[in-house]
């Protein structure tokens, strides 16, 4: 069973309230993610969004006909907002593809930090409808194009090896930083090693050794092709065999 996401300062929507008039999709968004955020994505219900809100059970269906419209709605604005924050990491000093990539992974952990239960509802693919979402399918894709653009700019200037197809990079990025949210999220960290309050820094550091993995690829091919420097014993042997001459 998945644990209650923790609610942290940015990612608190307001408390659900007796609803009067005005926009009821949206209310019954933020008192979904209220629920969310208490019970986890499991105990999210458009019921319970309405009796949360003070409105008849029935008045809901006519924007959520079921619970997985509801969730689905809730991973579009969740993927929406992913979007916005990996592009709002990449700073102007990123000057590097390499840079930016790592800004990108870093974005994408900090907002599965700050955002967790959007996290994990937008992660929980068996409860919402992502065949028949075009604008979660489209902010998904625009964030793996953007990864993917990136490292077909890293590989083009030389920073990473051209000898992996750049689509395969951009997936190992991408499983490494969500399975370092997710196992931050559910408690893993402290298991390999992570003391209590270092999971930031242990995630972030893991990034970065990605990061330097990456660019280590066209390194270590220019070691492999360049001719061996004689070492100091090498070099030792070689003045013997001409005295000998």
């Amino acid at each position: 069973m998945v644990k209650p996401a923790k609610a942290s300062a940015s990612d608190v929507a307001p408390p659900a309230r007796a609803y009067h008039h005005g926009n009821l999709r949206q209310a019954l968004l933020e008192a979904a993610l209220v629920l969310a955020q208490q019970r986890g994505p499991e105990g999210v219900s458009v019921r319970e969004a309405a009796r949360q809100l003070g409105v008849s059970p029935g008045a809901p269906f006519r924007h959520f006909p079921n619970r997985r419209a509801l969730m689905t709605a809730m991973a579009e604005e969740a993927s929406a907002r992913l979007q916005i924050e990996v592009r709002k990491a990449i700073r102007p000093r990123d000057k590097t593809p390499l840079a930016r990539l790592r800004a990108l992974g870093r974005g994408y952990l900090r907002w599965a930090r700050a955002h967790e239960a959007h996290f994990r509802i937008v992660s929980a693919r068996d409860q919402i409808d992502l065949a028949g979402s075009p604008g979660l399918q489209a902010s998904m894709q625009a964030v793996r194009a953007l990864t993917e653009q990136t490292l077909h700019e890293a590989q083009a200037v030389g920073e990473v090896s051209a000898a992996h197809d750049a689509a395969a990079l951009a997936l190992l990025s991408r499983a490494t930083v969500y399975g370092l949210a997710r196992m931050q999220l559910d408690g893993h960290l402290p298991q390999w090693g992570v003391k209590p309050g270092g999971e930031a820094a242990a995630t972030e550091a893991t990034l970065a050794l990605l990061i330097n993995l990456l660019a280590g690829g066209e390194e270590s091919k220019k070691l492999s092709t360049a001719p061996a420097r004689p070492s100091g014993s090498s070099k030792r042997v070689q003045s013997r065999h001409k005295a000998q001459l």
